[in-house]
């Protein structure tokens, strides 16, 4: 299943690889920048003002973050392989899966606030 995902990918033209990875470090970048945002915001706050809904974002997040591959660079410099890791890692953990769900619809909300 592993090599599936690669060599899908390969199927398609180049402009769009080069698309589709982007779209991938894009939205992982947002997911860490609601994850600063959350904590930063959950930090500044009174302990009686700081939300159940804003902990349980911030603590989804990072378990969603924590769970992806290991990377030393910052996510604007990783390389297409990572992101093939990302997809690989999702497609074989059924958690993180369901996981992802619970942080796309969360992370944007943290964004607007």
């Amino acid at each position: 299943m592993l090599t599936n995902i690669r060599e899908k990918f390969q199927q398609y033209p180049q402009d769009m690889q080069q698309w589709m990875i982007e779209q991938e470090k894009t939205k992982l970048s947002r997911i860490e920048q609601a994850l600063i945002k959350g904590q930063l915001l959950y930090d500044s706050m009174d302990s009686e003002n700081r939300g159940k809904w804003l902990q349980e974002t911030i603590q989804l997040l990072e378990q969603y973050l924590t769970r992806l591959p290991h990377r030393n660079c910052p996510l604007e410099d990783v390389s297409p392989d990572y992101i093939l890791q990302v997809w690989e890692t999702l497609a074989s953990d059924a958690t993180l899966r369901e996981l992802i769900s619970q942080v796309e619809t969360r992370y944007e909300e943290l964004l607007k606030i």
